[in-house]
Parts: structure tokens; C-alpha cells; sequence
């Protein structure tokens, strides 16, 4: 900071000061004061301008310099606020607190954006080793020919599930370019959700039941088929004995629609129950199941919330699973 610069900044005052001391000499003239009193007026005012200045430029000047100085000297101009003292003057204190609040939030955002690319990173690592062993089960098959054919439908299945999946997951940072809110029909989208998985449904043998699902919610399609296919993946993942079973059940009131998807599987422990929608968590069922990959609820529950829909889970380890989705019946975007 030079001095030019500072007595710019002044400018307002000086003129401010001058027609002060115009109006002292001008009243001081009217009532017939001595010249010298006035002078003595004069020279007392500008002399405390002066130090009054004088010691707020050099404190200003002070500051900004070494602020400049350390900004030229620092390779990472981030930790600027970290080498930067209290300059002890008001704007240079509101300056300072300013840059502080601002660089924190800058690091907290980055070390944000630094998780996320590290649990996608994991995740795409985990998603590579899962995907493999389908492709290596088709690559084996291939080497033999007296395999059936139908065998090939799982694998192909599970490439085609894992695939939807991370596509879905790099969608989810950003939905709201994806999002198309219109009123759909459960019993429909349920219809494409089992006809999409129709081959492993019948090799599972199961039974489907489906009560009250004519009903309408607002909602986008595309991401609660995509979240339908999950949960009906699931209860295929986690069935238990030879043969199983899938229930959709929607109860509707005046202001929500709730959709319930059971199974009769393994279930899953109370241990775990408060955990299942937490990101890349496999619990005791991941353990006894080797391509869970803990993502898919995780999805569910996250798409849900972007949408405005409310899941949660009940189960009974040993006897059912239970998923509930509570769509609100909102006419704003109907």
C-alpha cells in the first residue's frame, strides 16, 4: 500500500474537512473571534488528522505488505490465512475473518470432493473383481461344449445387473439433469422389474403375489424401476431353499401411497437392520453371500431422498424381509 493510494481512499474526508474548517472560519469571522484562536483551532484539528492518519496508514500498509510479501514467498497460496496475523484495525479484522471463513469452507468442499472420488474409486475396484466372475464362469463355459445353454442366463444377468448398477450410481451425483416427474402406474413398473428378471425368477421358482398395485404415485420412472430391480434383486440374492417368494403390497391414504416389497429369505439380523442403507455395509449376509457388494440399497435410499420418497426396511432374520417405500402424493407435479 502506498501513500497515494491511501490518501485516495481519504478523499471523501479531506473535502469533508475543508468545508469544516471553512465553516469554522466563516462563524469565527461572524462573532468576531481572534485570528490567532483560529489559527490555534486550525492547527490543533489538522495536527491530530495527521497522527490519526499517520498511525492507521502505517498499520494498514504494515499489514497489506507482509500479506503480500508471504503471498509471494507461499508455493500453496491456500495457507495464506494460516501465516497472516490480526492486523488491528476493523477492516483488516473483517478481512481476515472473511478469508478465513471462505478457505475453510474451499478445504472442507475439496476434502469433500477428495471422499467422494476415493469411495467411487474404491467402489469401481470392487465393481471390476465382481463383474470378473461372471465373465470368467462365461469364459469356462465357452471351453465347454457340452454346456447348456440356459446356464449362460445368470452370468449374462449378473453382468447386465452390475453394469446398470454403476451407471445408476454415477447418475445419482447429479439426478436432477436425469429426473422426468411424472404419474406412473407400480403395477406396471413392477410388471417390467419381474419381466426383466423373469429367467432367474423361474430357476428360483418363485411365487409372485401382488395386491393393490394399480395404484398411481408421481415419480420418475426410469430411477424407481432401477430401484425396484435392487430390492427384487435382492430377495433373489438372499433367498432361502429351493424355492422363493415376492410380495408387492401397496396401501394408499389420503396424503402417501406406500409400496411394500416382501420376501421370505434368510432375512436379515437386527444387528444389521439400522445399517443396510449405508454405503458399501454387507453385514452377516455380505459374509455368507460372496457378490454382495453392499451398493445397491445404499443407491436405493440416496435416489430415494432425491425424489422425495421415504424407504426403510423390517425384517425378521430366518423368516422375511420387508422394504417400504412411502410415495407423498404431491398434485404440484401432476
Amino acid at each position: 500500500m502506498t501513500l497515494k493510494q491511501f490518501l485516495r481512499e481519504k478523499v471523501g474526508w479531506i473535502f469533508g474537512i475543508a468545508f469544516q474548517l471553512f465553516l469554522v472560519t466563516v462563524f469565527g469571522k461572524a462573532f468576531q473571534v481572534n485570528s490567532s484562536f483560529l489559527a490555534c483551532v486550525y492547527f490543533m484539528e489538522l495536527l491530530v488528522l495527521f497522527l490519526m492518519w499517520g498511525n492507521d496508514f502505517q498499520k494498514r500498509r504494515a499489514f497489506y505488505n507482509d500479506m503480500q510479501k508471504k503471498l509471494d514467498d507461499l508455493d500453496k497460496k491456500y495457507l495464506l490465512t494460516e501465516m497472516i496475523e490480526p492486523p488491528g484495525f476493523l477492516e483488516g479484522d473483517i478481512f481476515c475473518e472473511t478469508l478465513y471463513e471462505t478457505n475453510k469452507s474451499m478445504n472442507e468442499w475439496v476434502g469433500e470432493r477428495e471422499r467422494s472420488v476415493k469411495e467411487f474409486k474404491d467402489y469401481v475396484e470392487m465393481w471390476i473383481h465382481e463383474i470378473k466372475l461372471p465373465i470368467s464362469a462365461l469364459s469356462l463355459m465357452n471351453y465347454n461344449e457340452k454346456t447348456d445353454i440356459r446356464l449362460y442366463r445368470p452370468q449374462i444377468d449378473k453382468i447386465s445387473h452390475y453394469v446398470e448398477q454403476i451407471l445408476y450410481y454415477v447418475r445419482a451425483d447429479a439426478p436432477q439433469k436425469d429426473f422426468l416427474m411424472t404419474r406412473c402406474c407400480l403395477k406396471k413398473l413392477i410388471q417390467e422389474v419381474l419381466l426383466e428378471h423373469k429367467e432367474v425368477l423361474i430357476t428360483g421358482k418363485f411365487s409372485i403375489e401382488q395386491k393393490g398395485t394399480e395404484a398411481f404415485v408421481v415419480s420418475d420412472a426410469k430411477w424407481i424401476t432401477f430401484i425396484l430391480g435392487q430390492l427384487v434383486n435382492n430377495s433373489i440374492k438372499y433367498q432361502k431353499g429351493e424355492t422363493g417368494y415376492l410380495g408387492f403390497e401397496v396401501e394408499e391414504t389420503d396424503d402417501n401411497v406406500v409400496l411394500s416389497i416382501e420376501d421370505h429369505g434368510i432375512g436379515v439380523p437386527a444387528s444389521d437392520l439400522k445399517r443396510v442403507f449405508d454405503k458399501s455395509f454387507t453385514g452377516e449376509n455380505g459374509r455368507r453371500v460372496a457378490s454382495s457388494t453392499g451398493m445397491g440399497l445404499y443407491i436405493c435410499r440416496k435416489m430415494c431422498k432425491k425424489l422425495g420418497h421415504e424407504i426403510w426396511m423390517e425384517s425378521r432374520q430366518g423368516e422375511f424381509t420387508r422394504v417400504i417405500i412411502r410415495f407423498g402424493k404431491d398434485q404440484y407435479y401432476v
